[in-house]
């Protein structure tokens, strides 16, 4: 056997080693380990149900089905769990989040909370694609958009939402441009539920970027189009490529742009909802641990007992999607033009 040959058979059987070693090592990777999932809004908020239902059936797919926790962690729309998996958290396979969309917009405008590289996070996947609606109480606004922007005159509504530059503030604040509705954003709500019992209260008027799937869950009271019948709120705008089935008679965000450049940004904005509730993991990570992670959130999403249980929760409508879709979908967003990144941070009070 020649020197060449001989050092060759050594490389080979050298990386057959090494991927046995690595199989052995992820096959029970988690065997007597804790594996814990940050919520980035308070306690009972659509996606916070829908990462619980997730974490009863993941440890079935993942090697050595750890135990899962999932803890929540609201703050800023979700800047404070991104901020704090980007900076603080082991690259370790041991801790993931659940965040709430917007976090790749908020950095391609510049929020200056912003913490983090969109595209060097590790993405798992997405456990809802949700087209959502901007609502408002009957008793405040009225029956429909145009009744509110009358109705808002002298008495602005007030616009509930967890920090003053998520998409939420964002959807409300073009609807504000694009059709005069005298309205104020108000920040600082822990997270979608605690938003809706705000509105409930009637500490708020409304709240944009509910997603219907969710509101569908949890507020079939809510809704005419949901069967109430005594209905509490109204959907004014739906976040949608096209009107909903349900909602046809309701004008989605980009119809309403009075241009072309208006239009772009909205259709960005109603695009970020694609990826509506996504998981991710911190950067640094080894590719072996995303592949399996990423292979483990699949897996699971498609298990016939955690679709039932959303199912029967009320998530019927899910549209999940995989880490490396939701990647691409992290890019497209990252790369909106350079006009309606300046609009945006100008309609937020950012340059």
């Amino acid at each position: 056997m020649s020197r060449t040959v001989l050092i060759a058979v050594i490389v080979v059987c050298a990386a057959v080693v090494v991927s046995a070693s690595a199989f052995a090592q992820t096959e029970g990777f988690y065997k007597g380990k804790t594996l814990q999932i940050i919520v980035a809004s308070g306690p009972g908020a659509g996606n916070d149900i829908q990462t619980r239902i997730f974490a009863r059936h993941a440890p079935r797919h993942l090697p050595g089905n750890p135990n899962i926790i999932v803890e929540n962690m609201a703050g800023a729309g979700g800047l404070r769990a991104r901020n704090h998996v980007y900076n603080l958290v082991k690259p370790d396979g041991l801790t993931i989040a659940q965040i709430v969309r917007g976090t790749e917009l908020q950095e391609a405008i510049g929020d200056p909370g912003v913490k983090y590289k969109s595209d060097r996070f590790n993405w798992l996947g997405n456990l809802s694609t949700g087209d959502a609606v901007c609502v408002a109480r009957i008793d405040r606004a009225g029956l429909t958009l145009q009744e509110a922007v009358k109705r808002s005159v002298g008495n602005p509504l007030r616009n509930a939402e967890s920090g003053n530059t998520t998409i939420g503030a964002v959807a409300a604040l073009l609807i504000k441009e694009f059709t005069g509705i005298n309205l104020n954003v108000v920040g600082g709500y822990p997270g979608g539920s605690a938003i809706d019992l705000a509105i409930e209260r009637g500490e708020a008027d409304m709240r944009c970027g509910l997603i219907w799937s969710s509101a569908k869950a949890r507020h079939s009271d809510w809704f005419k189009q949901l069967g109430a019948k005594k209905p509490f709120a109204t959907v004014m705008v739906q976040i949608a490529d096209k009107r909903l089935p349900e909602l046809a008679d309701v004008p989605t965000l980009a119809e309403l742009a009075p241009d072309s450049t208006w239009r772009a940004v909205a259709e960005t904005i109603t695009f970020t909802y694609e990826n509506a509730y996504p998981m991710l993991a911190p950067p640094g990570m080894p590719e072996l641990l995303v592949k399996m992670l990423r292979k483990a959130f699949w897996d699971t999403v498609q298990d016939p007992q955690y679709i039932a249980e959303a199912k029967k929760a009320g998530f019927g409508d899910n549209d999940p999607l995989p880490g490396e879709r939701v990647q691409g979908v992290v890019k497209r967003i990252l790369d909106i033009p350079d006009e309606a990144k300046s609009r945006l941070r100008k309609l937020l009070g950012l340059h």
